[in-house]
């Protein structure tokens, strides 16, 4: 059965946005590059880097100015994406037009985060809000990847517990905090106030204060005990739903290599590889708390009854 033109383009754009979800994930990985390198004030100045459009390129240049250059690569593709969008905007919904235009508006608010992170010479709440804006941006990405797959090619999609997508906004609750506690300690430089050492911190206790640095470091560790065990709570919710389950699993997954990946980090005293990993591994986190909602939302709720019959175990 021939493909109508119409959805033969919805599909190019869906490939197209996933695509820019990749190179975006990529993106936050090498904003993090920069900051461990310390590189983040190779350029002075910004827009242009020294003056020029073009700057002579040390090695912290290099990292910095690379950094620029992918951003305004991402941006390009971004803004082809959306001109696609509008050309076939008479066969999406609108739900995902505006999403579209949510993903303008915060990459408008990165760039200007990312310039604020040079000019207020990087002080925590720049850096640690633009790492908020890139992955909210790269997670509204998947969202319109997703949403534009669908468009093309529908799914239908099992029932699954209503309490399952509360569960879930806990969850993403919890990501949110944890995304914003790890921007924290890095901006702050805490990420070794305990030494070396998990699961103790200083003198041997597991929590001697938390006060100071070393609260926003135990912090950081609370939350994602709560994370593993709300994350697997969740999972084991939608273990009715193939597609649910299958989404579950993989912020399952996520979040405990996330996790064996930070307790790595402080055990080899944050060395670059762990630490770059690290920053992976939250975008990680956040594209796959995504699709587990992407998911929930999608599929329809089951009834009272339906949820009463798997309790009792009723076929």
């Amino acid at each position: 059965m021939p493909v109508a033109p119409g959805t033969s383009t919805v599909t190019t754009l869906a490939r197209l946005a996933g695509g820019l979800v990749v190179v975006t994930f990529g993106l936050l990985v090498v904003g993090a590059s920069v900051r461990v390198h310390g590189a983040g004030l190779a350029c002075p100045d910004w827009p242009l880097c020294f003056g020029e459009v073009v700057p002579t390129l040390d090695v912290g240049v290099a990292f910095e100015f690379g950094h620029r250059v992918l951003a305004g690569g991402v941006s390009l593709g971004f803004l082809g994406l959306l001109g696609g969008i509008y050309r076939v905007r008479a066969l999406l919904p609108a739900w995902l037009l505006g999403a579209a235009g949510l993903a303008l508006g915060t990459l408008g608010l990165q760039v200007l985060l990312g310039g604020l992170t040079v000019l207020e010479l990087l002080a925590e709440w720049t850096v640690t809000s633009h790492l908020l804006a890139g992955n909210l941006f790269c997670l509204l990405l998947l969202v319109v990847a997703l949403g534009l797959r669908e468009a093309g090619d529908p799914v239908v999609r099992s029932p699954v517990p209503r309490f399952a997508r509360g569960a879930a906004v806990a969850l993403a609750v919890g990501v949110l905090a944890q995304l914003v506690l790890g921007g924290l300690v890095s901006a702050s430089h805490a990420g070794l106030v305990c030494g070396a050492m998990w699961p103790e911190c200083t003198e041997g206790a597991w929590f001697p204060t938390f006060e100071g640095l070393i609260g926003l470091h135990l912090a950081h560790r609370l939350v994602a005990y709560g994370l593993v065990g709300l994350t697997a709570f969740v999972a084991w919710t939608v273990r009715s739903s193939p597609r649910a389950w299958a989404a579950g699993t993989r912020v399952v997954a996520a979040i405990g290599v996330q996790a064996g990946i930070g307790i790595a980090n402080v055990l080899t005293a944050l060395p670059v590889e762990v630490t770059l990993l690290h920053t992976a591994g939250a975008a990680a986190v956040v594209l796959a708390t995504t699709g587990l909602h992407w998911e929930l939302w999608r599929a329809p709720a089951e009834s009272p009854a339906a949820v009463r019959a798997l309790a009792l175990g009723v076929a």
